[in-house]
Protein backbone atom coordinates (compact mmCIF):
# COMPACT_ATOMS: atom_id res chain seq x y z
CA UNK A 1 0.00 0.00 0.00
CA UNK A 2 1.46 3.34 -1.05
CA UNK A 3 1.54 5.74 1.89
CA UNK A 4 4.25 8.25 1.03
CA UNK A 5 5.43 10.20 -2.01
CA UNK A 6 8.96 11.62 -2.00
CA UNK A 7 9.69 14.56 -4.31
CA UNK A 8 13.07 15.65 -5.60
CA UNK A 9 13.58 19.40 -6.09
CA UNK A 10 15.68 20.57 -9.05
CA UNK A 11 14.14 19.38 -12.29
CA UNK A 12 10.88 18.40 -10.59
CA UNK A 13 9.58 21.17 -8.32
CA UNK A 14 11.96 23.80 -9.72
CA UNK A 15 13.94 24.31 -12.88
CA UNK A 16 17.30 22.56 -13.10
CA UNK A 17 20.73 23.16 -14.60
CA UNK A 18 19.70 21.01 -17.54
CA UNK A 19 16.48 22.97 -18.14
CA UNK A 20 18.00 26.44 -18.10
CA UNK A 21 18.15 27.46 -14.45
CA UNK A 22 21.76 28.63 -14.77
CA UNK A 23 21.66 30.00 -18.32
CA UNK A 24 22.00 33.63 -17.17
CA UNK A 25 25.14 32.71 -15.24
CA UNK A 26 26.51 30.79 -18.22
CA UNK A 27 25.83 33.77 -20.49
CA UNK A 28 27.55 36.14 -18.04
CA UNK A 29 30.60 33.89 -17.91
CA UNK A 30 30.68 33.56 -21.68
CA UNK A 31 31.53 29.84 -21.59
CA UNK A 32 30.31 26.86 -23.55
CA UNK A 33 27.20 25.43 -21.89
CA UNK A 34 28.23 21.78 -22.02
CA UNK A 35 31.63 22.49 -20.50
CA UNK A 36 30.06 24.60 -17.74
CA UNK A 37 27.49 21.96 -16.81
CA UNK A 38 30.11 19.21 -16.78
CA UNK A 39 32.31 21.16 -14.36
CA UNK A 40 29.31 22.27 -12.27
CA UNK A 41 28.15 18.69 -11.89
CA UNK A 42 31.61 17.38 -10.94
CA UNK A 43 32.15 20.10 -8.34
CA UNK A 44 28.67 19.90 -6.83
CA UNK A 45 29.08 16.78 -4.72
CA UNK A 46 31.26 18.50 -2.12
CA UNK A 47 28.78 21.33 -1.58
CA UNK A 48 25.82 18.95 -1.65
CA UNK A 49 27.47 16.88 1.09
CA UNK A 50 28.00 20.01 3.18
CA UNK A 51 31.80 19.75 2.96
CA UNK A 52 32.21 23.24 1.46
CA UNK A 53 30.08 26.40 1.33
CA UNK A 54 28.19 27.62 -1.72
CA UNK A 55 30.65 30.51 -2.06
CA UNK A 56 33.62 28.12 -2.10
CA UNK A 57 31.78 25.93 -4.60
CA UNK A 58 31.28 28.85 -6.97
CA UNK A 59 34.94 29.81 -6.60
CA UNK A 60 35.97 26.24 -7.43
CA UNK A 61 33.79 26.28 -10.56
CA UNK A 62 35.30 29.59 -11.71
CA UNK A 63 38.81 28.29 -11.08
CA UNK A 64 38.10 25.13 -13.11
CA UNK A 65 36.75 27.30 -15.93
CA UNK A 66 39.77 29.61 -15.74
CA UNK A 67 37.37 32.54 -15.37
CA UNK A 68 38.31 35.90 -13.86
CA UNK A 69 34.72 37.14 -13.62
CA UNK A 70 33.64 38.96 -10.45
CA UNK A 71 32.45 36.27 -8.04
CA UNK A 72 29.92 38.67 -6.49
CA UNK A 73 28.17 39.01 -9.83
CA UNK A 74 28.28 35.24 -10.25
CA UNK A 75 26.66 34.88 -6.84
CA UNK A 76 23.91 37.28 -7.95
CA UNK A 77 23.07 35.11 -10.95
CA UNK A 78 23.25 31.97 -8.86
CA UNK A 79 20.93 33.24 -6.12
CA UNK A 80 18.40 34.28 -8.76
CA UNK A 81 18.27 30.90 -10.48
CA UNK A 82 16.11 27.79 -9.93
CA UNK A 83 12.58 29.05 -10.45
CA UNK A 84 9.64 27.09 -8.98
CA UNK A 85 7.45 25.01 -11.29
CA UNK A 86 4.06 26.11 -10.04
CA UNK A 87 2.07 23.50 -11.96
CA UNK A 88 4.02 20.66 -10.34
CA UNK A 89 3.75 22.30 -6.93
CA UNK A 90 -0.02 22.55 -7.36
CA UNK A 91 -0.20 18.85 -8.24
CA UNK A 92 1.86 17.94 -5.18
CA UNK A 93 -0.48 19.92 -2.95
CA UNK A 94 -3.45 17.95 -4.29
CA UNK A 95 -1.77 14.71 -3.24
CA UNK A 96 -1.49 15.89 0.37
CA UNK A 97 -4.99 14.74 1.32
CA UNK A 98 -4.23 11.12 0.43
CA UNK A 99 -0.48 10.73 1.00
CA UNK A 100 2.34 11.76 3.27
CA UNK A 101 4.55 14.13 1.26
CA UNK A 102 8.33 14.14 1.73
CA UNK A 103 11.03 16.31 0.15
CA UNK A 104 14.53 15.01 -0.60
CA UNK A 105 17.12 17.07 -2.45
CA UNK A 106 20.83 17.18 -3.15
CA UNK A 107 21.58 20.79 -2.23
CA UNK A 108 24.21 22.82 -0.41
CA UNK A 109 24.11 25.32 2.43
CA UNK A 110 22.28 27.83 0.23
CA UNK A 111 19.05 25.86 0.47
CA UNK A 112 17.47 28.06 3.16
CA UNK A 113 18.16 31.17 1.08
CA UNK A 114 16.56 29.67 -2.01
CA UNK A 115 13.64 28.42 0.06
CA UNK A 116 12.61 32.00 0.81
CA UNK A 117 11.50 31.99 -2.83
CA UNK A 118 10.33 28.38 -3.03
CA UNK A 119 8.40 28.34 0.29
CA UNK A 120 8.38 24.57 0.40
CA UNK A 121 6.69 24.59 3.81
CA UNK A 122 3.51 25.33 1.85
CA UNK A 123 3.73 21.74 0.58
CA UNK A 124 5.86 19.78 3.06
CA UNK A 125 5.97 19.69 6.85
CA UNK A 126 9.31 21.00 8.13
CA UNK A 127 10.27 17.62 9.58
CA UNK A 128 9.66 16.04 6.15
CA UNK A 129 12.19 18.25 4.34
CA UNK A 130 15.55 16.52 3.88
CA UNK A 131 18.51 18.41 2.39
CA UNK A 132 21.71 16.52 1.61
CA UNK A 133 24.10 19.14 3.01
CA UNK A 134 22.29 19.05 6.36
CA UNK A 135 22.66 15.29 6.75
CA UNK A 136 25.99 14.72 4.99
CA UNK A 137 24.66 12.24 2.44
CA UNK A 138 23.82 12.51 -1.25
CA UNK A 139 21.75 10.68 -3.83
CA UNK A 140 22.19 8.16 -5.38
CA UNK A 141 24.07 6.60 -2.42
CA UNK A 142 21.72 4.21 -0.66
CA UNK A 143 22.47 5.59 2.81
CA UNK A 144 20.44 8.74 2.20
CA UNK A 145 17.39 6.74 1.12
CA UNK A 146 17.66 4.45 4.14
CA UNK A 147 18.09 7.48 6.40
CA UNK A 148 14.89 9.08 5.10
CA UNK A 149 12.92 5.83 5.25
CA UNK A 150 13.98 5.40 8.88
CA UNK A 151 13.07 8.98 9.76
CA UNK A 152 9.57 8.72 8.26
CA UNK A 153 9.04 5.16 9.50
CA UNK A 154 8.11 3.65 6.14
CA UNK A 155 9.03 0.48 4.29
CA UNK A 156 10.45 0.91 0.77
CA UNK A 157 7.39 -0.66 -0.87
CA UNK A 158 5.16 1.96 0.80
CA UNK A 159 6.95 4.81 -0.98
CA UNK A 160 6.93 6.39 -4.43
CA UNK A 161 10.11 8.34 -5.21
CA UNK A 162 10.10 11.02 -7.93
CA UNK A 163 13.35 12.38 -9.41
CA UNK A 164 14.57 13.71 -12.75
CA UNK A 165 17.86 11.78 -12.68
CA UNK A 166 17.85 8.12 -13.69
CA UNK A 167 20.71 7.16 -11.37
CA UNK A 168 18.62 8.39 -8.44
CA UNK A 169 15.44 6.54 -9.42
CA UNK A 170 17.41 3.35 -10.14
CA UNK A 171 18.98 3.49 -6.69
CA UNK A 172 15.53 3.87 -5.12
CA UNK A 173 14.21 0.88 -7.09
CA UNK A 174 17.11 -1.30 -5.92
CA UNK A 175 15.99 -0.67 -2.35
CA UNK A 176 12.43 -1.71 -3.17
CA UNK A 177 10.82 1.69 -3.62
CA UNK A 178 8.51 2.54 -6.48
CA UNK A 179 10.22 5.20 -8.57
CA UNK A 180 9.23 7.62 -11.33
CA UNK A 181 11.76 9.28 -13.61
CA UNK A 182 10.28 12.77 -14.04
CA UNK A 183 10.11 14.17 -17.57
CA UNK A 184 6.89 16.20 -17.53
CA UNK A 185 3.86 16.76 -15.34
CA UNK A 186 1.57 14.81 -17.67
CA UNK A 187 3.98 11.87 -17.66
CA UNK A 188 4.26 12.03 -13.86
CA UNK A 189 0.49 11.91 -13.47
CA UNK A 190 0.23 8.95 -15.84
CA UNK A 191 3.05 6.98 -14.21
CA UNK A 192 1.78 7.65 -10.69
CA UNK A 193 -1.73 6.60 -11.68
CA UNK A 194 -0.31 3.37 -13.09
CA UNK A 195 1.55 2.56 -9.88
CA UNK A 196 -1.49 3.28 -7.71
CA UNK A 197 -3.82 1.21 -9.94
CA UNK A 198 -1.42 -1.70 -9.81
CA UNK A 199 -1.23 -1.46 -6.02
CA UNK A 200 -5.02 -1.36 -5.79
CA UNK A 201 -5.30 -4.46 -7.97
CA UNK A 202 -2.75 -6.34 -5.88
CA UNK A 203 -4.58 -5.34 -2.70
CA UNK A 204 -7.90 -6.56 -4.11
CA UNK A 205 -6.38 -9.93 -5.06
CA UNK A 206 -4.89 -10.35 -1.61
CA UNK A 207 -8.23 -9.57 0.03
CA UNK A 208 -10.11 -12.05 -2.14
CA UNK A 209 -7.71 -14.93 -1.43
Amino acid sequence: MIKTIIFDNNGVLTTSCETGALDDLIKFLGVERGKFLSIWDKESEAVDEGKITSDQFLKNVLDRLGSKKDIRKCQHYYWNSYEPKNEVRDFAKKLEKDFELVFLTNFGDGFSRFNKKWKLEEIFDKDKIFVSANIGMVKPNEDIYLYVLNKIGKKPEEVVFIDDKQENTEAAKKLGMHAILFKSLDQLKKDLEGILKNQSALSSRATSC
